[in-house]
């Protein structure tokens, strides 16, 4: 049994779209056509929702709440966790299964050589990271909100605090895909496909890879 999670704060959002349950309801869809193994489906949320939901406590702003992830006793063995906006494309089952178990996995934008938290995978306690956090959090959001080698936020807050690798480095070349805010490349067919900054499936739909699979 996997733990699939995501996070869903319903609030105001300057950088793109409101996220409602049914970004939520969307996921989860994909996850279960894509799936083949048994898996149990959490949502972090301020909002009640019709799956397994563990209320966000932290007062956080947009993607800080990821970081409530790493409360401890949430899960039960590995989380496959993935953003709201990213799309599944094929089955994740094999490339799944064989991930490594000793290190937090997180994706790398090959545009920009930097590290991706909208796709990650681990199987621990990193609850250290919560708990720092919360006990410093103004200081903390002030240090990550500005560019650290190219990333900032709570991606750089987690590479920079943990043993992690790259997920690429464990599944087939086309596993993840890009639509890259930045820079216009082609999509190969990738498993998983995830949007940047502005980037939506929602404002995508022109495009097959989503308006096939992101129902």
């Amino acid at each position: 049994m996997i733990n699939i999670a995501c996070v869903l704060n319903v609030q105001h959002n300057h950088r793109g779209p409101q996220y409602s349950i049914d970004w939520v309801d969307r996921l989860y869809r994909a996850v279960a056509r894509n799936l083949d193994i048994p898996f149990e489906f959490t949502c972090l949320s301020n909002v009640d929702t019709p799956y397994t939901t563990v209320k966000l406590i932290s007062n956080s702003d947009i993607y800080w709440n990821k970081i409530e992830l790493f409360r401890k006793d949430i899960f039960q063995g590995p989380v496959f966790y993935l953003d709201l906006d990213v799309v599944i494309c094929k089955n994740i089952t094999n490339d799944i299964i064989n991930l490594p178990k000793d290190k937090l996995l997180m994706t790398r934008e090959p545009y920009r050589d930097i590290i991706n938290s909208s796709v990650m995978f681990w199987d621990g306690d990193y609850s250290h990271l919560f708990e720092t956090y919360c006990s410093n959090k103004d200081s903390i959001v002030e240090e990550y909100s500005h560019s650290i080698n190219n990333t900032y936020g709570d991606q750089s807050y987690i590479k920079n605090n943990i043993p992690y690798d790259i997920l690429e480095n464990y599944t087939k070349d086309n596993f993840i895909g890009w639509r890259h805010h930045k820079i216009e490349t082609e999509i190969k067919d990738p498993s998983i496909l995830i949007f940047t900054s502005r980037q939506k499936p929602s404002n995508n739909l022109h495009l097959d890879i989503v308006k096939e699979n992101w129902i």
